[in-house]
């Protein structure tokens, strides 16, 4: 015959199927996503081969020409590389968990890049600060390193900012092992920058970031601030009720999540990010966690004339908008065409500077709606006169930022809930309806 066959296999819930003609200067190139048992079948009237996925969690690639009496096509399978590999045990381990650290090679890689001008360009370097003394003090005989210099030569690119969030993310991907930096945590790749390897820029740069660790006698260093790390998670976590927005989230949306990890430095001032992984098919995963990167809170206890529960409200707004990506977004995936019809002069809704990062209507409108959803809940959550300051500070820095509509946004959005009492996700067409006519 001069046909083939492909089944692919993922999950109970996902499978197809699909038949190619065998043709001359042909080639099929066929992906799925690579979780643990998946697998492709590809058969002809004469043989049949199964083909597993035996190198999760890292991208698999087989080539196979079929051949018939008269022609040749060249089939390509690829499985998808996973970016973490969670065993059973860390799923048990870890539901419902909140998880508030400074991970030991995540501080590192904040120092490094501290050290280099990398930081400085993303104006994300932080003050003076005692913390920032006894780094200097300890590494600045490092700063010349071939690792320091390696990284201000990449930051010279226009893609300073990837390079930047891949450096500091990617290093979760490693953990210590008798000194040594291995690559045996959970995570195996944080989606910033372009590279192609599992591990991202600090992978690729791992034999300049172990000799610098040997070198500069980093452990020792981590080791002799553990009770300021310490400190600085306790405050942490008495300023951020996560369970009680992971809680009122989930209230409002369908979507659910397992796990929050909040990783933070006192070496970030700004430049925050989510990141979610899972374990199991990516339409139906069996466990998701989240990681969240943000500052610490020492800029809030600075300030004296701030109260507590003020404090609490301001702070809990850098990790809110974070958390609430993940629900948001999935909601916004369902009204596309309507926030396009939205966001149509995105001049009007973004500075052009903004519109750098935000590129898109549905970029400008999620930006939007998940820090209106903060102001959401802070109302619902916090007394009038405390929860009127919060959201008028959340007003002023939308506004600074560069989305001038956000005020009219934010009103419209939380008058509507008051008025309607259903939750978020049943809202949403009608929420971006009453938005339509702000001018």
């Amino acid at each position: 015959q001069d046909t083939f066959f492909i089944k692919g296999y993922v999950s109970s819930e996902f499978e197809f199927s699909k038949s190619f003609p065998i043709r001359k200067n042909d080639t099929i190139n066929q992906g799925t996503s690579g979780v643990e048992g998946a697998f492709y079948t590809i058969w002809t009237d004469l043989d049949t081969i199964k083909i597993p996925n035996v190198n999760y969690p890292y991208e698999q690639l087989i080539k196979i020409p079929v051949v018939s009496p008269t022609d040749t096509t060249l089939c390509i399978l690829r499985f998808q590389g996973s970016t973490s590999n969670f065993s059973e045990s860390y799923v048990l381990r870890q539901k419902g968990r909140v998880i508030i650290d400074i991970p030991e090679v995540y501080e590192l890689a904040n120092i490094i890049l501290y050290l280099s001008d990398c930081s400085e360009k993303t104006n994300n370097h932080p003050s003076k600060t005692d913390y920032t003394e006894n780094i200097e003090k300890h590494f600045l005989p490092y700063k010349n390193h071939k690792l320091i210099q390696a990284l201000n030569k990449q930051c010279l690119n226009y893609k300073f900012w990837d390079i930047y969030y891949g450096f500091r993310e990617n290093s979760v991907t490693f953990e210590f092992e008798n000194n040594n930096l291995s690559y045996s945590s959970p995570y195996k790749q944080v989606n910033w920058d372009d590279s192609q390897i599992m591990g991202g820029h600090f992978r690729n740069m791992l034999y300049l970031i172990q000799d610098f660790v040997n070198v500069s006698e980093f452990r020792k260093f981590y080791k002799s601030n553990l009770s300021y790390y310490n400190d600085l998670e306790f405050r942490q976590s008495k300023l951020l009720p996560i369970g009680q927005m992971w809680k009122w989230l989930e209230n409002e949306f369908p979507q659910k999540m397992d796990t929050y990890k909040i990783y933070f430095s006192p070496l970030i001032e700004g430049s925050h990010s989510t990141q979610k992984f899972q374990k199991g098919f990516f339409k139906n995963p069996e466990f998701q966690e989240c990681i969240m990167f943000i500052n610490s809170s020492e800029w809030l206890d600075s300030n004296p004339e701030y109260s507590e529960e003020l404090k609490e409200g301001l702070m809990s707004g850098i990790v809110f908008t974070e958390i609430d990506h993940n629900y948001v977004n999935p909601s916004s995936d369902e009204f596309i065409e309507k926030i396009k019809l939205l966001i149509k002069q995105n001049n009007y809704w973004a500075t052009k500077e903004v519109q750098q990062n935000y590129s898109s209507e549905y970029a400008i409108f999620n930006e939007y709606m998940t820090h209106s959803v903060f102001c959401l809940y802070i109302s619902e959550n916090y007394p009038d006169e405390l929860a009127n300051i919060i959201i008028d500070d959340r007003i002023k820095l939308m506004e600074r930022r560069g989305f001038p509509r956000f005020k009219e946004f934010n009103k419209r959005l939380i008058e509507h809930q008051i008025n309607t009492r259903s939750n978020l996700y049943d809202s949403y067409g009608a929420i971006i309806d009453t938005m339509m006519t702000i001018n």
